[in-house]
Order: C-alpha cells, then sequence, then structure tokens
C-alpha cells in the first residue's frame, strides 16, 4: 500500500472522528441548556410564589390589625354566615378626649374590581370627604376552591366567597384572602389565607 493511500485513510478517520465529537459535544451542550432553562424557570416560579405568599401574609396582617382595634358595637357587614361578605364597616378608637374615647370615622375594607380586584381601605365610604387607599392587588375573584354556584364548594361554611371573605361572629371575625398572580409558565400562583381575630374595643 502506497504512503498516498495511508495518508488519505488517516484523512478520512479523522474527519470522521472530529463529526462524531462535535455530534456529541452538540448534545451534551444541547441538555446543558436544557437543564439549565429548566432550573431557571423553576428559580422563577419560586420568586413569584415566595412573593405571592409574602403579599398575602401583609395584607392579612394589615386588615386583621384594623378589624382587632375595631369599635365591637360598630363591627358589622352586609350580609351573615352562610352568604360570604366581601366588606366590613368599623369604626376605631383614636384617642381619649377628657376622659372620653373619640371614636374614627366611618371606615370600610372591601374588595374592589376596578381596575383589577383588590383591597380597599376608605374613610367615610360614600361620603363627600372619601379617602380611598388600594392596599394590595392581584386579588383573586374568588377564595381559592370556590365556584359561584351557591355551595360551599370548599367546606369552610361560607357559600361562594370572594377574594376576600369577612365572617362577623360576635367579637369575633374570620378573614380570607385569596392572592392569585400569574407565573412565568403561565399558570397562576396562588396564596389563600385565614385567620380569626377578636376586637380589643
Amino acid at each position: 500500500m502506497s504512503p498516498r493511500r495511508i495518508r488519505s485513510r488517516s484523512r478520512g478517520f479523522t474527519a470522521i472522528e472530529m463529526t462524531v465529537s462535535v455530534a456529541l459535544a452538540g448534545l451534551i451542550l444541547g441538555n446543558v441548556l436544557m437543564v439549565l432553562a429548566d432550573t431557571r424557570e423553576r428559580m422563577a416560579i419560586q420568586d413569584v410564589t415566595k412573593d405571592v405568599d409574602a403579599e398575602a401574609r401583609r395584607s392579612l396582617d394589615r386588615i386583621a390589625v384594623q378589624i382587632m382595634g375595631a369599635v365591637r358595637q360598630q363591627l358589622y357587614t352586609q350580609v351573615s354566615a352562610p352568604l360570604s361578605a366581601d366588606s366590613i364597616n368599623y369604626t376605631s378608637v383614636i384617642g381619649v378626649q377628657n376622659g372620653v374615647p373619640v371614636v374614627s370615622p366611618l371606615q370600610r375594607i372591601a374588595m374592589t374590581t376596578e381596575p383589577t380586584s383588590a383591597v380597599s381601605w376608605f374613610q367615610n365610604p360614600g361620603g363627600e370627604n372619601q379617602k380611598h387607599i388600594v392596599w394590595t392587588r392581584d386579588l383573586r375573584g374568588y377564595c381559592q376552591g370556590e365556584i359561584p354556584n351557591g355551595i360551599d364548594d370548599n367546606h369552610n361554611g361560607l357559600v361562594d366567597e370572594k377574594g376576600l371573605s369577612f365572617e362577623v361572629d360576635g367579637p369575633m371575625v374570620r378573614i380570607t384572602l385569596t392572592i392569585e398572580r400569574p407565573g412565568p409558565d403561565g399558570k397562576p400562583v396562588v396564596k389563600a389565607l385565614e385567620t380569626r381575630v377578636t376586637c380589643r374595643n
């Protein structure tokens, strides 16, 4: 066999080896990129989940503090259980004058839907000097596990409760809050919280 043929065959094997190496490197790189993309998506979902959880807890704590400071005799909702109320009216003691407690103007915490579902606080609701502050957005239309069908779908004793709902039972108030935000994968991230508080005044 001539040296020229030997060199030619050596070059052929080298080219095949290079092709196989490039193909294997491409497969490995593709797998690495897929793992990195999956990891990034999982981390993004975890970030949204943490944000939704923190927002729900902050909002529920804020509502609970207001209700705990409310005057018991002036605390009411428009409906009673098993119907659900998405707003609550109350007053609170804001000071003492000549030994007599000074009571705030009427206040309201309510679910509002313009432009999006939100938890809103009102002072003098509907009045000439009304004040309105949005406490949080991303409120879910209905409580997690609940659909508007006249049935207690999530078996918590309330019917068709909204993303924000109140149940007044004497001095105690049950508050339910559900926050929902779209995740990076397009699926909603939902956090539902519930607490019971007692009026101190």
